[in-house]
């Protein structure tokens, strides 16, 4: 599992195409060998946010699988 230490993304850039992008469309998470992302309940962010780019509440802070994990070992 990828904790999720900090989300930031400048006011002119907040139409949820970087989240879109890197949380969806980068591959980046998989190619790691990551199978889940954590932000945590203290990290600041929208919920709004999160929800659109994929993530779902939590106890723990908000979660989502990693989109392209094709045998991928758990991390």
């Amino acid at each position: 599992m990828a904790r999720i230490e900090l989300d930031y993304v400048t006011p002119r850039f907040r139409d949820f195409t970087p989240g879109e992008f890197v949380y969806r469309r980068s591959g980046v998470f998989a190619r790691h060998g990551f199978r889940r992302l954590l932000v945590p309940r203290d990290v600041v962010g929208s919920q709004d946010y999160y929800a659109r780019v994929g993530f779902s509440a939590t106890d723990d802070g908000w979660v989502r699988d990693v989109d392209g994990v094709a045998g991928a070992s758990s991390r």
